[in-house]
């Protein structure tokens, strides 16, 4: 889904390890948030809006959170 979003082509150091692992984090994020919004308790029409924005305002925080919880597995 972000393929690209960074160029990581050809490129090293640090600066290009923290971009790949926020863009993991990111993605792993929007999985869980897209699970959650299709999930068999989501209603169709306004109450999926407001999941969908709820999770919008989420993503970078669980992001946070999953980046996090893998730096303290290391």
């Amino acid at each position: 889904m972000l393929e690209g979003y960074f160029d990581l082509d050809g490129t090293t150091g640090p600066d290009v390890s923290e971009n790949r692992k926020r863009l993991l984090a990111v993605q792993a994020a929007l999985e869980i948030s897209k699970a959650s919004v299709s999930a068999s308790t989501a209603n169709s029409g306004i109450r999926s809006q407001m999941d969908l924005r709820n999770v919008a305002q989420e993503v970078a925080s669980l992001a946070d959170a999953i980046q996090d919880a893998l730096e303290g597995a290391e």
